[in-house]
């Protein structure tokens, strides 16, 4: 009998499917998993577009301004507000 993952079995399968090519047997299952759960498809679905987004930010990122930065005063507002802030998070 084929035993289907969990869901958070098949979030972790998701995962590493991103990274590398998975056994047969767990790509069967996880197919399975995922079109009897939307939650898990959703979730695919999200990090398949966090990938696509990362990949094209990365690829654009080489024509960034990099002499652009922050004020002396931004600067000095930004710390401040961290100093306001420390330890209330």
């Amino acid at each position: 009998m084929l035993m289907m993952p969990k869901c958070r079995e098949a979030s972790r399968l998701v995962s590493e499917s991103m990274d590398r090519k998975l056994p047969l047997f767990q790509r069967v299952v996880l197919r399975l998993h995922l079109r009897m759960c939307k939650y898990c498809h959703r979730f695919e679905q999200q990090l398949l577009k966090i990938r696509q987004i990362s990949r094209h930010i990365n690829q654009h990122i080489e024509h960034l301004d990099t002499s652009i930065s922050l004020s002396d005063e931004a600067r000095k507002r930004m710390q401040s507000a961290i100093k306001t802030h420390s330890g209330t998070f």
